[in-house]
Parts: structure tokens; sequence; C-alpha cells
């Protein structure tokens, strides 16, 4: 009979309940305690879901030596110190995206999962959809030959959200571009095939966010505390010779809104709409160009996928499929980009 697996979740916002609702779907797997600064908030969560324990205290719940694994499900400023006890604990650990403020705490996680011989995957869920592990298959495969281009697209013409501190740089490290961004830039650059990063030239700017009287598709937000970004472009270079363009926006005045990609090869091109669940392959074929769209692409939950393919890594010790040193080249990409725009100059990556 398998192991059942023991998890304990830090973080009781609104990011915890796929992580929950993901491991209630898994077998052998029990949500045994979960954490929160916030007892009603912690206590609504554990009857909700059937978690046996409660905890205000990070330090407490670690102590319970049944726990396998734990899920970070906080606002960013928190991702280090809580990945960092957990390890320290002896615990596999699942932390929300982006993996840290920025780079250099990233390398600090990264160092600690190494010391303790744990495992330490980020939840960049955008790898998971069916769509995407589509896309994957046939770039992988040369059908669309070298990848040399790409676009990423994280666009809200209005979608400050209304709830927690996305827009206070101060817990959360930035605005669009750390929080909607990190995922797109993650997905386009896995599905280029991960070339190393050497070059960022950046802009970000501050034009609507922290200024009254503006309505958002989430409702209105406090502009007194926004001091995040409300739009970020780029230009990435890689080692191989290709690039990567970069589109985030929390507010801009653009037509609509985009999440999604564009992979550019020098036999075809391949994209995703995820907000529409639709992929589509450019081509040509018998002198003529062609665009193609794949049917029947299931319509599948990432996040769900994204823990069940933690749970397969911690019981069967296999890699974890989004290692800690992977997510770190797009929070190298992204702390650039802050750079870039602070400098006005390009900025090279070590």
């Amino acid at each position: 009979m398998a192991k059942t697996i023991k998890v304990g979740v830090i973080g009781a916002g609104m990011i915890s309940s796929p992580h929950l609702e993901g491991y209630q779907k898994c077998p052998n797997v029990e949500v045994v305690a979960i954490c929160d600064v916030l007892a009603d908030r912690t206590k609504a969560a554990a009857e909700k879901y059937d978690i046996p324990k409660t905890f205000t205290s990070v330090g407490r719940m670690l102590a319970m030596k049944e726990i396998d694994a734990v899920s970070i499900c906080t606002p960013n400023i928190n991702h280090m110190q809580s990945t960092l006890k957990a390890l320290a604990a002896g615990k596999h650990v699942l932390c929300e995206k982006p993996i840290a403020m920025n780079a250099r705490q990233a390398q600090t996680m990264i160092d600690a999962a190494r010391k303790a011989k744990k495992k330490l995957m980020i939840a960049l869920m955008n790898r998971f959809y069916a769509g995407s592990q589509f896309l994957k298959k046939i770039i992988d495969a040369g059908k669309i030959g070298k990848p040399y281009y790409a676009r990423s697209l994280s666009i809200r013409r209005r979608g400050v959200p209304s709830w927690g501190v996305f827009g206070q740089k101060k817990l959360q490290g930035g605005g669009p571009l750390i929080d909607i961004g990190v995922h797109m830039i993650d997905l386009t650059w896995y599905l280029m095939g991960c070339p190393k990063p050497v070059a960022v030239s950046g802009k970000t700017y501050e034009t609507i966010g922290a200024t009254p009287g503006h309505m958002g598709a989430f409702g209105p937000w406090d502009h007194k505390t926004y001091d995040v970004e409300d739009f970020a472009t780029a230009l990435v270079r890689f080692a191989n010779g290709a690039t990567m363009s970069i589109e985030s926006a929390f507010c801009v005045n653009l037509d609509k809104d985009a999440y999604g990609c564009h992979i550019v090869g020098d036999k075809g091109g391949a994209g995703i709409d995820l907000q529409k669940n639709v992929v589509d392959v450019r081509t040509e074929m018998g002198g003529h160009i062609m665009d193609c769209t794949p049917k029947h692409i299931r319509e599948n939950n990432a996040y769900h996928d994204e823990i069940a393919a933690f749970v397969d890594a911690v019981a069967n010790n296999k890699p974890v499929p989004i290692p800690a040193t992977e997510a770190i080249w797009t929070t190298k990409i992204i702390d650039a980009i802050y750079a870039s725009s602070k400098a006005n100059k390009e900025i090279r990556l070590k």
C-alpha cells in the first residue's frame, strides 16, 4: 500500500484554494494542517477543506514531524523565509510564484534546498495547461524549426487586483510584471527550450494605478497605496541568438486584454491564448501558407495537474517538473527589467 503523503499549507488566502483542492483530488494525500497569521481565515479554510489542525505560527506547524511537504501560498515577501523554515524542518516545498522577491533571495532558497536535500518546486502552473503541453511537444519535435523570436503577453487594460497587496512594492516586489508577467515569461521561455538569457533592455511605466477615479475589472483598488508599475515592456536576448519581447500590464490603454505567447521558428510559428484555450500553428504546405488550429485540446485544471506532479515527485522520489533552478531565470529577467528601466540602459545577466 502506498504511503500517505501528509501536507501542510502556509497561507490561507485566495491562492491556497487551488492547492487545497488539488491535494484533495490526489490519492494517498492528506492535508493535515494549515497556517495563517489571520486566525479567522485559517479557521474558515480548515472548516471548508476538513483540515484537522490550524496554526498562526509557521514554526509550530512545521514542528509536526508527520508533515512530508508544504505549499507556500503567502504574499511574495514571505516566500523566502517560509521556504527556508520548511526546508530546515525537513519538508519538501511547493512555493507559489514568483520564487521570491528577487533573484538573490531565490538563490538563497536554492542553496537551502540543496543543503537540506529536499525538493523545491515553483508553482508556475501555465506549463501544465494541455495546450501548453501540446505546443511543447510539437516545438521540441522540430515542427516549427528553430525558435528565434517569441512574444510574451500578459496584458490587462484595467485589471488591478482589488484585494491583497498586489499594488504594494515592499510586499510584492513589483506589479504586473512580477505577478502575471512571471507566469507568461516562464511559459514562453519554456516553450523556446529554456535558452540562457544574456541581456535585457526594459522600461516600466507608472501612469494610471496611483491616480484616483479609475474603475477596474475587479472593482476599485486603493490608489493611495499603489506604488508599482502599471505597464512593463522589454526585450530579452539569449545566448543562442534568439530574442523575446515582453508586455505586461495591470493598466494600459490598449484595445484588449491578452494572455498568451507566440513562438517564431525558421519553419513555422505557434502560439497559445490561455484566455480562450486556443492553440494555433502557422506553417507552409504545398506552396501555400497555412494556419492550423488543433481541435479538441482538452480543458484541464492546470493548478490540479501541477499539484499532482508535485505529489508524484515527492511520493516517488522523482525530480520536480519546475525546479527552483529553472524558476530563478525568470526572476533574473524580471530583476533586469526593473534595473534597466531605472538605469535607462541594457542590463547584462550573469
